[in-house]
């Protein structure tokens, strides 16, 4: 969540800037890459928890994650599309606007009924050739009808000719989100959490690997040029080898940013078990436990308060992040307070000292 913090501010704080504002800007989004893959493979790995500890009594768990998804696709969907006005330039922005909470939605809604079907293996295996084969239908169809165009981006994305402002490709996307799973289900069978860390830890530096060598063949690619390729596969390979390919999601992208993700969480888990970093992982734990609203108003901070007031650059400007990171923090500490106290049981009456 601190990594959608700070793209979105970078977005409406140093965008309109331009010039070397607009340099640094691309700098941090570099970094904050991580926060896509990890936020699809810790809702996969939610589901696989919850899964794995409620086999045989997942039915009304499975209701109310679909009552969670349509909320999503409707009530969230409409308070976080009128925050993109930003990046809008004609007067259909509104329709071109698809979230990565829309994906979230439409994989929580699928999910639950994969994981009452497939096992983990299996879930491996069809995550892997869901986003292969959306990389073939994204390279290998050019539709040329508008209709068919938007559902290719909306399901398989597409490089060039977008139609849509934003778009988080559902089928590629779907597939990551399985994978997360399958991490999930480690985690709820697993007596022993250290193991699990170091699960987490060993396939996520194995993803960075990869990653880290698909980024370096991209920089030879990149050197070389695609005169020894033809233009169509050399465009198709500098795609799928790019660290910044996020739309559609590439390999070299999920590889990189997920393993980096996969592996900060079982640093993270291993934190937790050994008690070092207790109180921060407590503040962090108030964003966590309500992930969605933060999600939803940190729109509302930075592409419309942030952006609205059209700030000019200074170097001190990460005093500025932090300022508004403290002021979602404490609105997300006073809602949950506010929940901790409505969870409390009401004592019981009494009469003349007695019960």
């Amino acid at each position: 969540m601190m990594f959608v913090f700070l793209a979105h501010f970078a977005d409406a704080y140093l965008y309109p800037l331009g010039g070397a504002a607009e340099h640094l800007r691309e700098r941090l989004y570099l970094l904050t890459m991580m926060a896509s893959p990890g936020f699809m493979l810790i809702s996969g790995l939610m589901l696989g928890l919850l899964y794995a500890r409620r086999r045989g009594r997942f039915a009304p768990l499975r209701r109310q994650l679909q009552r969670r998804a349509l909320f999503l696709l409707t009530v969230g969907h409409l308070v976080i599309v009128p925050t993109y006005r930003l990046w809008a330039e004609h007067p259909w922005w509104a329709v071109r606007v698809m979230p990565v909470t829309d994906t979230i939605g439409l994989a929580l809604l699928l999910g639950p009924f994969v994981i009452s079907r497939l096992s983990a293996r299996a879930r491996a295996v069809l995550g892997l050739l869901l986003f292969a084969g959306s990389w073939a239908l994204s390279l290998g169809w050019w539709p040329e009808a508008m209709p068919l165009r938007l559902l290719k981006e909306v399901l398989f994305g597409q490089r060039e000719l977008s139609v849509l402002l934003t778009c988080f490709p559902v089928v590629p996307w779907f597939g990551v989100y399985l994978g997360g799973t399958v991490l999930g289900e480690w985690l709820g069978t697993s007596p022993r959490t250290e193991e699990v860390a170091g699960r987490f830890q060993r396939v996520g530096l194995l993803a960075g690997t990869l990653g880290v060598l698909l980024v370096g063949l991209h920089m030879v690619m990149k050197r070389v040029g695609g005169g020894l390729l033809g233009q169509d596969l050399f465009g198709a390979l500098y795609s799928l080898t790019s660290h910044s390919q996020k739309y559609p999601p590439g390999p070299a992208y999920v590889a990189l940013y997920g393993g980096a993700s996969l592996s900060t969480l079982g640093l993270l888990m291993r934190a937790e078990q050994t008690g070092v970093l207790t109180r921060y992982l407590r503040w962090a734990a108030v964003v966590g436990r309500h992930s969605l609203m933060a999600f939803m108003l940190q729109y509302y901070v930075y592409y419309v308060g942030i952006h609205a007031l059209r700030l000019p650059y200074f170097r001190l400007w990460p005093l500025l992040f932090v300022a508004t990171v403290a002021v979602l923090w404490a609105v997300l500490w006073t809602w949950d307070a506010r929940e901790a106290g409505a969870r409390q049981p009401e004592p019981l009456p009494t009469t003349g000292g007695r019960a």
